[in-house]
């Protein structure tokens, strides 16, 4: 099973989806969430640096807002 997701994010990357798209699917598929992890990490290192930059920084500024 693990195998064939794989596949898919591979042809999706090969496929120049966005990494949007991308991760909309990873989080949509069955599997545990150490699977989707492993996925989303497959898909986002094969992103430009420009594209991991910015989803650091999105990710560091949901990390910042205050909770509640």
């Amino acid at each position: 099973m693990s195998a064939n997701l794989k596949c898919e994010v591979e042809w999706m990357i090969l496929s120049r989806f966005s990494f949007g798209v991308i991760e909309d699917r990873i989080d949509r598929m069955t599997g545990s969430d150490d699977l989707k992890a492993a996925l989303w990490l497959l898909a986002w290192n094969e992103q430009s640096i420009g594209e991991r930059r910015r989803t650091i920084d999105e990710a560091l500024m949901l990390a910042s807002r205050p909770q509640g």
